[in-house]
């Protein structure tokens, strides 16, 4: 996961101008200058890192950007949807935007965790508060992410984007817990729970989940230092 989080924060296009400029820890230093340095944030960014990767390698979707590549500063959010995916071989393109929560309880916390009056519930409640207006701006942000993308795919997304030209959108949401906490009765409000819009849940259970988010921000920390 230390491997993969940089390119949540840069494109691999601005991480190799980066190291064209010939100042490896300079750049290095840059790449990672984003990395949040509250605990709160690593948590909240890592459940979205985390998604992202088993989005492409698990479901087989191509990611086009993550929201932390919006962020100003290392302790902050965007507040735009978490992910934004597209899905290979589709003409006209089918994006699937995507949701994250994560929550760091532990079995050490008691149980029952109660994840449905806390991350799962607000998975529901970040969908539902997403408007037409917030996916315009999200859809115009995709024209400046073209270079993830092959040519062939880059013009299919081009023609997708056009007005009033045919696409697809999808929505998505995943929930990133401690797998200690894993409770099938709890989960069952993810599959039973009304919403404005119709989307799919993917439930990630990561062993020794806030031990894992601290190793990884620990290990790249090193490198920004």
């Amino acid at each position: 996961m230390a491997d993969r989080l940089p390119y949540f924060y840069k494109s691999p296009a601005e991480i190799a101008a980066l190291f064209e400029e010939g100042f490896f820890l300079d750049a290095v230093g840059r790449v990672l200058l984003k990395l949040p340095l509250k605990e709160s944030f690593r948590e909240s960014h890592f459940g979205e890192i985390i998604a992202g990767v088993y989005g492409e390698e698990a479901l087989g979707l191509k990611l086009l950007y993550s929201k932390l590549r919006l962020l100003t500063a290392e302790n902050a959010n965007a507040n735009k949807m978490d992910l934004l995916f597209f899905r290979p071989g589709t003409d006209p393109t089918e994006f699937v935007f995507a949701e994250v929560k994560s929550s760091m309880k532990t079995e050490a916390d008691g149980l029952p965790a109660g994840h449905e009056d806390s991350c799962f519930s607000n998975l529901f409640a970040s969908l539902n508060r997403y408007r037409q207006r917030d996916l315009e701006f999200d859809l115009a942000l995709i024209q400046e992410r073209m270079e993830v993308v092959d040519a062939r795919e880059a013009e299919v997304i081009r023609r997708s984007l056009r007005p009033h030209a045919q696409r697809k959108i999808e929505y998505a949401g995943f929930c990133v817990i401690d797998r200690s906490t894993s409770d099938d009765d709890e989960a069952k409000v993810l599959a039973t729970r009304k919403n404005e819009k119709a989307f799919d849940v993917d439930l990630l259970c990561v062993a020794e989940l806030p031990e894992v988010v601290a190793a990884t921000f620990e290990k790249l920390s090193l490198g920004a230092q």
